[in-house]
């Protein structure tokens, strides 16, 4: 499935609506859970601590692994839902170009569905950071 639609043979509509609007919004909401439960982690009483897991993760990173346990946890399954996120998004990318290519119809469809997929992808990304 991943092969076809990175090789663009879904059409624009389902490759736009069904991997890309649908898919992305899947993938918003497991990264978004996984990034408060490890924000959660972080900061137990509710106190500020920024809003990024890869941030406070780098600056922090030897207390860490000493201390190990669910925040370590908590933080590779996040790092490993964003890894499965950009490697969706490429391959999305990817097919949505190759599908819009190919596609018979008006070429505005085709380009609106790039800038649009385009502009989701980047919002879509602040759930990971």
């Amino acid at each position: 499935m991943l092969k076809k639609l990175a090789n663009g043979e879904y059409s624009l509509k389902i490759t736009f609506w069904i991997f890309g609007v649908l898919g992305l919004f899947f993938f918003c909401l497991i990264t978004n859970m996984t990034h408060n439960s490890v924000l959660r982690m972080i900061c137990p009483r509710g106190i500020i601590c920024g809003k990024s897991v890869i941030l406070y993760t780098l600056s922090n990173i030897i207390s860490v692994f000493l201390n190990g346990g669910y925040l370590l946890t908590g933080v590779g399954i996040h790092f490993l839902i964003s890894t499965i996120f950009v490697v969706y998004a490429y391959i999305l990318l990817r097919g949505l170009w190759k599908s819009s290519a190919s596609y018979d119809g008006r070429a505005f469809w085709s380009v609106c569905a790039k800038f649009v997929l385009i502009l989701l992808i980047l919002v879509s990304l602040k759930s990971i950071i």
